[in-house]
């Protein structure tokens, strides 16, 4: 069976690397967005206080996060489920 290349790759709002949702070290829901992490340690300290990782000093990873998911969205958020 031939696995897809064309995964898309998000961003750990903690670290700044870049994650394959599908082998994610974890993920959360943050505001109707799928958030995914490369450590469990990055899951706990975004989980611990995720308005850190969101204000705007970090905004440069956050907003090429947000740019992405935008992009490969259409726009829409998804939902967490």
């Amino acid at each position: 069976m031939a696995v897809s290349q064309d995964t898309q790759k998000f961003i750990d709002p903690v670290c700044g690397m870049e994650v394959d949702p599908l082998s994610a070290a974890g993920s959360t829901c943050y505001n109707g967005i799928h958030i995914y992490f490369c450590a469990p340690a990055c899951q706990h300290a975004f989980e611990a206080a995720p308005q850190k990782y969101v204000q705007s000093k970090r905004k440069g990873f956050w907003r090429r996060y947000l740019e992405r998911l935008s992009k490969s969205t259409g726009g829409v958020p998804p939902a967490c489920h």
